[in-house]
């Protein structure tokens, strides 16, 4: 027979009650699929001769990708209204200039995070910030230059637009929000949000070409919600 003293069992208590007391709250996954419907626009080839650099790989227009199976990329999806604070990130989101485009091309930054904008390519990029109509920075960033880091925009929902206007082609997007609750979608469409704290609340679906929709969604305390596909419309 295994004997075991007293005191060894009030810490056994003790240490069972202390992890009960810190279990992790319950949460939720909210999942789905955006995608695009009718016939996707074929895709252009950019004509990138106007620099060396550029010229050696080929590009295709970017502004609404479709996947094999009607999955619409570069969506960024989130939970709207979603109460409590969460920690900011203290690291900056990057988005890379490589191959002469933006990659990311949608990215969501945390309002009181920074974004930082990377120049990988062996030549000159500008680097121009705008939200909507206005311009808020324009700067050169030649091969080797340091990140330029800027605040997210200062309004949750607001994105800023990065333009290089040497390479006319380039752009990119990158939306504030206020949780951790996001992602962006790849040419398949899917989503997956992890950790929701259960509630009612507002799916957001943002594309910078196709513009938003929302899908009124409830997480439970345990499980997952499959949202309905959110389905983009091609522009009018």
């Amino acid at each position: 027979m295994i004997r075991t003293a007293p005191g060894a069992l009030a810490l056994c208590a003790l240490a069972l009650s202390s992890s009960a007391a810190i279990a992790k709250p319950a949460t939720g996954t909210v999942s789905g699929t955006v995608v695009f419907a009718g016939t996707p626009p074929v895709r252009k080839k950019i004509v990138r001769d106007s620099d060396p650099v550029c010229a050696k790989t080929e590009g295709l227009s970017e502004d609404i990708v479709v996947g094999a199976k009607g999955g619409l990329q570069d969506v960024l999806v989130r939970v709207v209204g979603v109460p409590g604070k969460f920690p900011i990130p203290q690291t900056p989101v990057v988005i890379a200039q490589h191959d002469c485009r933006y990659e990311p091309r949608v990215s969501a930054v945390r309002a009181g995070q920074q974004l930082a904008i990377h120049n990988g390519d062996p030549t000159y990029h500008n680097v121009r910030g705008a939200l909507g109509a206005k311009t808020i920075f324009n700067m050169s960033q030649p091969q080797g230059d340091p990140d330029i880091t800027k605040d997210a925009a200062p309004k949750v929902g607001d994105a800023i637009a990065l333009h290089c206007d040497v390479h006319a082609w380039m752009q990119a997007w990158a939306v504030t929000v206020d949780n951790p609750f996001f992602v962006v979608t790849g040419d398949d469409g899917a989503f997956r949000i992890a950790d929701v704290p259960p509630g009612k609340y507002t799916l957001e679906a943002w594309h910078p070409t196709l513009g938003a929709m929302t899908a009124k969604i409830t997480v439970p305390k345990r499980g997952a919600v499959k949202a309905t596909k959110l389905t983009f419309k091609p522009a009018i």
